[in-house]
């Protein structure tokens, strides 16, 4: 078939939704299609950015070619699913989170603003009838990243949808090593990611536990500022961006892994994780996450309070066993779960009768 792939790009950004679309290209191909790339840019600033990216895709209309060009159209993230195709599945990475879940809090737009509301709702009644509408154009199935996409899908949307989970990128790679005492801390270094919730951990814990933070982002210079403020200096290095050979070796010879976001959408640090044979320390509210790490089997999850997780931490530093335990399980975990690139690609190029038309997963 001819299987058109779209999306949106920040340029200057390459993150895990590019790392996914090169995965999901690669996949396709491999499975004998051919590819159509269809990636359009998105501004998060300034906030009307996002309407102009909206009018852009929906003028994408790919529905005079019948299915011609492009057999089935895979759409990935807002708004490049208000494109138009008569064979049209979504696997959503997630919605513009600053109209839903973000919205009214520190990390979204600000409630009551006039402008901001109106495009608010502009996008829902998009997201409405684009995921889940009967008119020609809308989705033929929905699929999202995690069961926590799907979450939100339903509860903002009233859509109904289904998880379909994919490996992180080269996973054969990730490898076990003997472990050394250090907790491995990788991921942008962002507000939502809450590496500073690790490090008032650390803090709180009574024997000096060491922790290597990966990764750039806006926040660094705050958490180094923090680490000194708390006296961490000695204990935390902060080694920003790595190779891909230094950050597998620093999974692989990690104790434990820390994951803590807000909410996050899938986590591909979670997956390398258990790839990796180590043990992961989450959050009850790091969304996610807690689809795959099972509190006291494959890690643990803690509330978000630096106590909690100082305890975890503790516990996985003072008993090497128990660390490598969990760490097992959490490997086995992921070899049972079928989270393979062959499992996506003929989920979402299946048969679909045209009489499914309505936007809900079968």
């Amino acid at each position: 078939m001819r299987v058109g792939i779209a999306t949106v790009h920040t340029p200057g950004i390459h993150g895990g939704a590019e790392f996914l679309v090169d995965g999901l290209v690669e996949a396709v191909r491999a499975a004998g299609h051919s590819v159509h790339k269809i990636s359009m840019p998105f501004y998060f600033e300034p906030m009307d950015a996002a309407a102009k990216t909206m009018d852009h895709c929906l003028s994408a209309n790919f529905l005079p070619y019948g299915g011609g060009q492009i057999d089935r159209m895979i759409c990935l993230k807002f708004p490049a699913y208000m494109i138009r195709h008569p064979d049209k599945r979504i696997w959503l990475l997630h919605q513009h989170r600053s109209a839903y879940d973000l919205y009214g809090t520190p990390y979204g737009w600000l409630r009551g603003k006039k402008e901001t509301d109106a495009l608010r709702q502009r996008i829902i009644e998009g997201d409405n009838e684009s995921l889940g509408g009967v008119a020609s154009g809308s989705a033929r199935a929905v699929y999202t990243i995690a069961e926590r996409v799907c979450a939100r899908l339903r509860q903002y949307n009233g859509i109904e949808s289904k998880a379909l989970y994919h490996p992180p990128a080269n996973a054969e790679e990730f490898r076990l090593e003997p472990a050394l005492p250090y907790i491995f801390v990788p991921s942008r270094l962002e507000g939502l990611k809450r590496q500073d919730l690790m490090l008032k951990a650390l803090a709180a814990c009574r024997s000096p536990v060491q922790a290597v933070f990966a990764g750039t982002g806006s926040m660094r210079k705050h958490l180094e500022a923090m680490a000194e403020t708390l006296g961490l200096t000695d204990r935390v290095r902060f080694v920003g961006a790595v190779s891909r050979a230094d950050m597998l070796n620093l999974y692989a010879h990690a104790t434990a892994v820390f994951f803590g976001p807000l909410d996050e959408d899938y986590g591909y640090v979670t997956l390398e994780a258990m790839l990796s044979g180590k043990p992961v320390i989450t959050c009850s509210d790091s969304g996610g996450p807690l689809e795959f790490v099972l509190d006291g089997e494959t890690g643990f999850v803690t509330a978000p309070e630096p106590q909690a997780i100082a305890e975890a931490l503790e516990t996985l530093m003072a008993n090497a066993g128990k660390a490598a335990e969990l760490g097992r399980n959490g490997r086995a975990r992921y070899d049972a779960m079928d989270i393979t690139w062959s499992h996506v690609v003929e989920t979402l190029l299946a048969d679909i009768p045209p009489i499914e038309q309505s936007g809900v997963a079968p």
